[in-house]
């Protein structure tokens, strides 16, 4: 008989290792942080070792927890692609797709319907979150990140056209004072900040040769909200055009533009896979619908 520790628990130990951290390990493999805690404690009694430091907001590998990922790394690899060959190429139908949790929302998740109709016999599972895909390892098949992703030996990166990220507000906002003419006019209301934007309200007032308003900003984690804030009055957002065509479409946010203004035009999204992968069928597909939408607007 193996001698061998729960299988449960040491990919617990593996994800949160790899992500670092229990709560990221938790997202990935559907379960509490709590619940991740507890087998990496009971993997850590099995081995008579700590495999981690705690500390007050993060973890931290021992020695012994970094050669046992090493080593696990290598295992779960073999695993997976003795699975992978086994597996009939005809079951495996489905595309595994990661974007931030905005692109999903606001662009991506709307269109769905239309690729599953024009491609039924492929599946697409869509994830989203803030950090890159992990690529390499076989996460995914599809990452469209959000700014620019860097070099990566075997992997493939596509820019997704330039965007187009500009001020928009609720139309009543405007309309409660005098005309917004110059970008100046635009530091008497409140700026919505967008953290992870990679343009920031800093970048739009250099480019426009003024000096950021001293004023507070109040600030989301994510576009969409920054986006919703918006419509309900907060004050200014400054977000893609792409993220917002349908709250712009529909009248509830309008674009601040005009001669006196500077625009700012940036490569913010990139399609990203595995070059081994490009002459995947499924992946081919995905590519080119991908690529329409974006020319069609």
């Amino acid at each position: 008989m193996r001698q061998l520790p729960s299988f449960s628990a040491l990919r617990a130990f593996e994800a949160a290792a790899r992500q670092g951290g229990f709560t990221q390990a938790g997202e990935e493999l559907s379960q509490t942080p709590s619940a991740i805690s507890h087998q990496v404690r009971a993997l850590e009694q099995w081995f008579g070792r700590p495999l981690f430091t705690r500390h007050v907001r993060r973890v931290a590998l021992t020695d012994d927890g970094r050669r046992l990922l090493q080593e696990l790394s290598i295992a779960f690899d073999q695993i997976e692609d003795a699975c992978a060959a086994l597996r009939p190429a005809a079951q495996r139908t489905e595309l595994a797709v990661h974007c931030a949790p905005s692109f999903a929302a606001k662009w991506l998740g709307p269109r769905l319907a239309q690729f599953m109709q024009a491609h039924p016999a492929i599946t697409i599972g869509l994830t989203s979150s803030a950090e890159p895909a992990q690529l390499e390892r076989g996460d995914v098949d599809v990452d469209i990140a959000y700014g620019e992703p860097g070099a990566r030996a075997g992997i493939a990166v596509e820019a997704l056209g330039a965007e187009s990220t500009l001020p928009m507000c609720a139309p009543a906002l405007l309309a409660s004072g005098p005309p917004v003419e110059r970008p100046a006019d635009l530091g008497r209301f409140t700026l919505i900040e967008s953290r992870l934007n990679p343009v920031r309200w800093s970048d739009w007032w250099r480019l426009n040769g003024l000096k950021l308003p001293g004023r507070a900003r109040p600030s989301f984690d994510r576009g969409s909200m920054a986006l919703a804030a918006a419509v309900d009055g907060l004050g200014i957002a400054l977000e893609s055009t792409r993220f917002a065509e349908a709250e712009l479409a529909q009248g509830r946010l309008v674009v601040i533009d005009g001669p006196a203004f500077r625009r700012i035009e940036r490569q913010t999204h990139f399609l990203c896979y595995r070059k081994a992968d490009r002459a995947s069928p499924r992946l081919l597909a995905f590519r080119q619908w991908l690529l329409a939408e974006l020319a069609a607007g």
